[in-house]
């Protein structure tokens, strides 16, 4: 039986086994914040944005961003720099660029750059 009542985002579904059991699982979206611009005390624009506690920090005019684990609000750990990203600097290519990259992280297959496709 279904609960009537699941938080924002939260979904359920029932899977069927070959033996003929049945189970709900329920699965919730990875959390995300921004993508949000920010300025340093030097006037230095950057767009940050987290996906799945992967924080992207994306400096005007650079071509690759860093990633860091944490939120947009609290302590961050650095984890990569450099990180290759195509497109045009702005708020929305780098939340596109961010999910593609740390679902690409979680998969396993580490070491392969996240590409955006239209």
């Amino acid at each position: 039986m279904l609960p009537s009542m699941l938080p924002p985002g939260v979904t359920a579904q029932e899977i069927s086994y070959r033996n003929g059991r049945k189970q709900v699982i329920y699965t919730a979206p990875y959390p995300s914040e921004g993508p949000v611009l920010v300025q340093d005390l030097l006037g230095r624009q950057a767009w940050v944005f987290m996906y799945a506690h992967f924080v992207f920090t994306w400096a005007e005019g650079a071509v690759q961003v860093q990633v860091s684990h944490g939120t947009l609000s609290g302590p961050k750990m650095p984890l990569w720099q450099g990180v290759s990203i195509p497109g045009f600097w702005s708020g929305p290519t780098l939340a596109k660029f961010g999910r593609a990259w740390a679902l690409e992280q979680m998969s396993g297959r580490r070491g392969t750059p996240a590409v955006i496709t239209e």
